[in-house]
């Protein structure tokens, strides 16, 4: 079932507000989030100190969850300070999609390993823009795929080349998100898994609008989900490369 909020779906995502009060609170989150970066490393390194100890073994079933919990905070202070990053700091250039989503793959080859879920990739085209904020989107909405798919599944990355515009589409066979919630990824806090902060399809949403893009979701629930992101296109003289071939390790690009 697609969500679609508007009569043309693929409309360029709008971009953060700018008005004096929102970038006050602003400024004060990201102040809070890097005042808390350095008390919760101290705190996970006397944890972890505690775990190594013999002495403490009865309290390392109570460690182990402390552990969790502040990675999780730590977790959700970096993608929050991700997500803040100015557009002042992008650096674009030319990006061969091909590359960049092998990386992207790569990168979360041994994630995808550990949950028994196979990932592949197949196209190319040449867009504008800063190849790491574009990557660290891709690795949000590729590893929210992972999350979501059961051991066995598949999360397929397509480069659906346009006339003025390239598809990236990111396919799983996972659980599926229910209609009602569709309209709210993207949501800071908003997530359909009981670990999610939801604040990874909001930086990838913030980053896509700052390249003039958009981000669109389709979902089945028991059957997958489906996340487009749609660029302007950058043309080449070549009018970019190739179908992609082989892969290594644990990633193909292929079809699925």
């Amino acid at each position: 079932m697609a969500f679609d909020p508007a009569s043309n779906p693929f409309a360029p995502s709008p971009p953060p507000p700018t008005d004096g009060c929102t970038r006050a609170v602003d400024q004060t989150g990201m102040k809070v989030a890097h005042e808390l970066k350095n008390p919760l490393t101290a705190v996970k390194a006397l944890v972890q100190l505690g775990l190594r100890n013999p002495t403490e073994g009865p309290s390392h079933e109570r460690l182990a969850v402390v552990e969790k919990e502040v990675t999780r905070m730590q977790e959700i202070v970096k993608a929050y300070l991700s997500s803040g990053r100015p557009l002042e700091e992008m650096a674009a250039g030319a990006i061969h999609l091909k590359s960049l989503i092998a990386d992207t793959l790569l990168v979360l080859s041994a994630r995808a390993d550990a949950a028994r879920v196979h990932l592949s990739s197949q196209g190319d085209a040449l867009v504008e823009g800063d190849p790491r904020r574009l990557e660290e989107a891709l690795l949000n909405l590729v590893g929210n795929g992972i999350e979501a798919t059961p051991p066995g599944g598949h999360v397929f990355v397509e480069v659906c080349p346009g006339d003025d515009h390239v598809d990236i589409v990111v396919r799983d066979t996972g659980c599926g998100v229910p209609p009602e919630a569709l309209p709210r990824l993207g949501t800071p806090f908003f997530t359909t898994r009981a670990e999610g902060t939801g604040l990874g399809v909001s930086l990838a949403r913030s980053v896509i609008g700052l390249h003039r893009g958009s981000l669109h979701y389709e979902s089945e629930p028991g059957k997958g989900t489906t996340a487009t992101v749609r660029l302007p296109r950058l043309a080449s003289p070549a009018r970019d490369g190739p179908r992609a071939t082989a892969s290594d390790s644990g990633t193909r690009e292929d079809g699925p």
